[in-house]
C-alpha cells in the first residue's frame, strides 16, 4: 500500500517513549504476528504483525524489522471472510423449502429456520477465501515519529491497540504542538497553550 507505492498520504503520530529492549519487541512481535483464519472456530476476522514486504512473512528478527539504523517497518495484516447477504437469503430459502417438502409442512418455525441460517453461513465462509490488507507502519525509532497508512477509523483503533499490547509505548497524534514540544521548554510549550486562536478569514458585514 501506501509505504511501498507511495499512493496513499500515511497518518502521523508521535511515540513518547523509547524501546528499552529490542529482543523483547522481537518476541512481543512474534506473540502477536499474524494467524490464518480458521472458519471452522466461528471467526469471521484474524489479524497480526507481517514483515513489511511479505504479507506471509511472519518471522521477525533486525534484519526483516530494522530499514538502516533507526527505521522500524512492520505491516499489519488484516483477513476477514464475509458472506454476500443477498446470497445467503437465496440458498436460505431454497433450504426452507426443501426442509418443508421433506418434513410436509407450509412453514418452519422460525427456531429452525434460524437454525438452517446459521448451519448454512459456517458452511458457505469454510468454501469462501479471506480478503488480505495490509497497512504498513514506519517508525523512527530515534525521533520518535511514526507513519501508518490506513485512514478507516476501526483500522486505526486495531493498529493503536496492536501497538500498545507490543511496544507497551504510547502515542499522540503528531501536530505542530507535538512538534513544537520536542524543539522548546516545558515553559515555552506551557505558553503555547495559552495562545488564543484566530481567525483569518474576513468577517462580512
Amino acid at each position: 500500500m501506501g509505504a511501498l507505492s507511495g499512493r496513499m498520504g500515511p497518518l502521523g503520530f508521535f511515540v513518547k517513549s523509547k524501546v528499552g529492549d529490542w529482543q523483547l519487541i522481537l518476541d512481543q512481535l512474534t506473540r502477536y504476528r499474524f494467524q490464518d483464519l480458521d472458519p471452522a472456530t466461528g471467526a469471521h476476522q484474524s489479524f497480526g504483525w507481517v514483515q513489511l514486504h511479505d504479507p506471509f512473512g511472519t518471522r521477525f528478527e533486525k534484519p526483516s524489522v530494522f530499514f538502516g539504523e533507526h527505521i522500524v517497518g512492520l505491516g499489519l495484516r488484516i483477513d476477514a471472510i464475509s458472506v454476500p447477504a443477498a446470497q445467503l437469503k437465496l440458498h436460505l430459502t431454497q433450504r426452507v423449502r426443501a426442509k418443508c417438502e421433506e418434513e410436509g409442512k407450509e412453514r418452519l418455525p422460525k427456531a429452525d429456520i434460524a437454525s438452517l441460517k446459521e448451519d448454512l453461513q459456517a458452511e458457505m465462509m469454510r468454501r469462501s477465501l479471506p480478503t488480505i490488507k495490509v497497512y504498513e507502519m514506519l517508525y523512527h525509532t530515534e525521533t520518535g515519529r511514526l507513519w501508518f497508512f490506513g485512514k478507516s477509523k476501526g483500522v486505526v483503533q486495531t493498529f493503536l491497540d496492536l501497538f500498545y499490547e507490543t511496544f507497551g509505548l504510547a502515542m499522540v497524534p503528531d501536530s505542530p504542538y507535538t512538534a513544537a514540544c520536542e524543539l522548546l521548554t516545558e515553559a515555552e510549550t506551557d505558553m503555547l497553550l495559552e495562545i488564543e486562536q484566530s481567525s483569518f478569514v474576513a468577517e462580512l458585514d
